[in-house]
């Protein structure tokens, strides 16, 4: 009876580092490889980078490797303010990578939304809290 309840005890120890090393707060200290925020959505890591009017979204799967958007479509929903929204719809621009443009302010307490649709898989979420730049707040450590 000891070794299960130890292996139980071993095994949700596991369980829960995995679920911590994908918080909101651990993306926010992943090095990128465009600079941007890194959150999760579902299967995949997304990346949002803003560049003047444009906004990007790099696709990953959990190993960092490039999933194809080709068939993909993003919708992007920034808040900006009290009453400020904004919506910017991506499309595939090669690769790994999403984008569109749109006019849309950035601030200290913008929010943003995406939502990820792939075809024949079921939508996925994701949210991002940005500086004015559209950048993460840290770079220490690349992820896995």
């Amino acid at each position: 009876m000891k070794p299960l309840f130890i292996a139980a005890i071993l095994f949700a120890a596991l369980c829960t580092a995995s679920a911590e090393a994908h918080t909101d707060a651990y993306f926010d200290k992943v090095a990128t490889a465009h600079g941007g925020q890194l959150r999760m959505a579902g299967p995949y890591h997304l990346e949002f980078v803003v560049t003047g009017e444009l906004v990007t979204l790099y696709v990953t799967d959990h190993s960092d490797q490039p999933i194809d958007t080709a068939g993909a479509s993003a919708k992007v929903i920034i808040t900006s303010g009290k009453k400020k929204r904004y919506v910017v719809i991506l499309s595939p621009a090669g690769g790994n990578k999403l984008s569109g443009s749109g006019e849309f302010k950035l601030s200290k307490s913008s929010t943003v939304s995406v939502l990820i649709a792939f075809p024949d898989q079921e939508p996925q979420r994701a949210n991002f809290t940005l500086r004015a730049s559209g950048k993460a707040t840290k770079k220490s450590k690349r992820h896995h």
